[in-house]
């Protein structure tokens, strides 16, 4: 069985070079759109030996996201995927995934899988760990699925949709599963991508049509709450490009209680309750196989 990742991707050369390092290994080819860069995207993409095919938009386009992702995963058919696997630029895999996708593939026909619900993992403040209160806790997409034979149709809103055919979204209930394992976002890391995130999307959705609660919620920390990722579920490269150096008042800011309470106390000063907490290692183990909604941008 083929699977075939699928990337839309514009000027995303900072992120680039670690996303081929982190799913290079793990997947059978490449299928990838430009989408009008003006950097080095198309360059990095077309150097790599996985690469099956580079769509391209010219620059300048309007981004069209429903026909962006209609043309992957059209090209990726053509290609003779059996699996697709939808992954952004600053997305990365954990470690387990090349050695556990196989056999979720494999078990699809025996219990019916046609998509796979992976973890969505915000990561903060570091590479180490993930945002966990809130909405955050259980925020989770299907980004692996099955290609079936006949024609497939689209989710047609703008953003904030689905990567999956309508032919499966309709039926999750009995076609969808949990896949068990996790995707790290990289793009919630340091403060100024964050806030960079939530200019995006109100300039994308200034009435809140797409979304009605909004977009403030990216960048606010009220109520944070961070999960470490047990060592054999992190993700490579262990030197990811990507992530770039925070300056220290950001690291600070990450580290939860704890070691904001040992700063402080080399600092002479008692640290004050603060509303950052720090859980230990996240759990192990597959999610629930019941299909939850996928969340919030």
């Amino acid at each position: 069985m083929s699977l075939i990742v699928l990337l839309q991707a514009r000027d995303e050369e900072r992120y680039l070079p670690g996303w081929l390092e982190n799913i290079g290994g793990a997947v059978d080819g490449i299928v990838a759109l430009d989408d009008g860069s003006t950097d080095r995207t198309a360059e990095l993409l077309s150097a790599h030996p996985k690469l099956l095919a580079l769509l391209r938009n010219p620059p300048g386009a309007r981004w069209d996201e429903p026909r962006n992702q209609a043309r992957l995963i059209e090209e990726a058919r053509r290609q003779g995927a059996s699996w697709f696997l939808a992954l952004d630029a600053d997305e990365r895999v954990e470690k387990l995934f090349a050695s556990r996708v196989r056999g979720l593939m494999a078990e699809a026909g025996s219990i019916g899988a046609e998509a796979y619900l992976l973890h969505l993992r915000e990561m903060w403040g570091d590479r180490n760990h993930y945002r966990s209160d809130g909405i955050w806790s259980d925020k989770a997409q299907f980004r692996l699925f099955r290609n079936l034979p006949g024609p497939f149709t689209f989710d047609d809103r703008p953003h904030h949709r689905s990567w999956l055919p309508l032919e499966i979204k309709n039926r999750l209930d009995k076609v969808g599963f949990g896949g068990g394992l996790s995707i790290y976002h990289l793009k919630m890391i340091a403060p100024a991508d964050r806030a960079a995130r939530v200019a995006r999307y109100e300039a994308l959705d200034p009435d809140l049509r797409l979304q009605p609660m909004g977009y403030a919620y990216l960048s606010d920390e009220t109520g944070l709450r961070l999960k470490r990722i047990r060592r054999k579920r992190g993700f490579l490269p262990a030197r990811d490009p990507g992530i770039l150096p925070l300056p220290p008042l950001a690291r600070i800011r990450g580290w939860g209680w704890r070691g904001r309470a040992s700063l402080l106390r080399l600092l002479g000063r008692r640290p004050p309750p603060g509303r950052t907490t720090m859980d230990a290692p996240a759990e192990e183990g597959a999610p629930s196989e019941t299909p939850r909604g996928e969340r919030p941008a």
